[in-house]
């Protein structure tokens, strides 16, 4: 086949136009970076704290489920059927929003 055939018959070809939801992904991208900027301070506060406090056998065992209940909100919260219809942008947008929300929930109860 003739590799002008497409632009005899179509004519140029045009890059499609980019997709909606770039305004939102900045925004998600945005959150996502408060929210984890908030927790890994919160982290090396609370490790900095704990290692103010003499010798211990580890990272104490009650943060582990603080962590864990952390990490699980995003992922419960894209399980859920209105979030799973969303598009990606909008999926970040609102797990985004989420865990910002809880760092800085976090951040005022230790302050």
């Amino acid at each position: 086949m003739n590799p002008d055939t497409y632009a005899t018959l179509y004519g140029p070809a045009r890059p499609t136009p980019s997709p909606r939801g770039t305004g939102v992904a900045v925004v998600a991208a945005a959150l996502w970076a408060v929210a984890l900027l908030l927790l890994s301070g919160l982290g090396f506060l609370a490790l900095w704290a704990t290692a103010d406090t003499g010798p211990t056998e580890g990272i104490p065992l009650h943060w582990a489920p603080i962590c864990l209940a952390i990490a699980a909100v995003p992922v419960i919260l894209l399980r859920t059927p209105p979030v799973r219809r969303l598009s990606v942008p909008a999926r970040a947008l609102v797990t985004g929003l989420a865990m910002c929300s809880i760092a800085v929930g976090l951040v005022i109860w230790v302050a």
